[in-house]
């Protein structure tokens, strides 16, 4: 139900962090996702059952993000630094995510369906030099398209590049992002052209991610299922802000395997489909 000119607006609470964990009318991502790890610690974070079942809370995956992050920076990847991430939707993913944006760099998602050539463009456009991505990605990639990457980080176990949960990287200083610097660079899907690369500020996500609220009761005992493809906008704002910014969960799918979808929405107990 959309809420009334004088109903309390359901990012109300943040007035109890502003000035201590933000400044400003709305948090960066990272200190909205900071704001519910103080909040909901132990709730559930990030859950995935393919290949294997694993399970983060918010402080085991804020534990992975800060060491993806130090890793980066001691990289020398900060300020208007792009790392790109692309893969199937997993826990993986969405660490890798967050551990860029901690590190006050600028994520590229790229889809994981492109050709090597195709995404080779994109971040050769972008400027990138830093790819997470799966193993079957990663092998063969560089060499093929000669973008000159500085490092490749799997998002998958038994690959000869570094898991990205195996990364244990010692605290640096990291550049702190502000409401205005870019958070993300979104490519168009080029049907009708050149795809495009859409620049999106701190500020433009998480600001749409409450205000979305306005709309609908999110709770932190709520599951959320990610099983469209997670660098799209749509499944970004809808499932993975929403849910982290209150202390939600995210149970992530890979495919659209029916038997497969309705297993994880039975075992994962899933009450947001969206």
């Amino acid at each position: 139900m959309a809420t009334t000119k004088n109903s309390p607006m359901p990012w109300d609470f943040l007035d109890a962090y502003r000035g201590k964990m933000f400044d400003g009318q709305w948090p960066t991502v990272v200190q909205m996702f900071e704001i519910s790890v103080s909040r909901f610690a132990q709730n559930k974070c990030f859950t995935a059952f393919v290949p294997k079942k694993e399970t983060f809370t918010y402080e085991q995956a804020q534990a992975h993000i800060l060491s993806i992050a130090n890793f980066l920076a001691a990289k020398g990847v900060g300020k208007g630094s792009k790392v790109a991430v692309s893969g199937k939707n997993s826990p993986e993913w969405a660490m890798a995510y967050l551990g860029i944006l901690y590190a006050g760099a600028i994520v590229v998602p790229l889809d994981s369906t492109l050709s090597n050539k195709d995404m080779a463009k994109l971040m050769d456009f972008a400027g990138v030099k830093i790819l997470f991505a799966d193993t079957d990605r990663l092998e063969g990639f560089d060499a093929e398209n000669k973008l000159a990457l500085t490092d490749r980080v799997s998002l998958e176990e038994g690959s000869e590049y570094p898991f990205v949960l195996d990364i244990k990287a010692k605290e640096v200083k990291r550049h702190q992002a502000d409401c205005e610097d870019t958070a993300a660079i979104l490519f168009t899907s080029g049907t009708t052209g050149t795809p495009k690369g859409v620049m999106l500020s701190h500020r433009n996500l998480v600001s749409d991610c409450y205000l979305a609220q306005g709309n609908m009761t999110l709770y932190p005992t709520d599951v959320f299922y990610a099983i469209l493809p997670i660098h799209h906008a749509y499944t970004m704002m809808a499932v993975f802000f929403e849910a982290i910014s209150v202390g939600a969960s995210i149970v992530f799918g890979k495919k659209l395997i029916i038997s497969q979808v309705l297993k994880e929405l039975k075992e994962g107990e899933v009450t947001m489909f969206l």
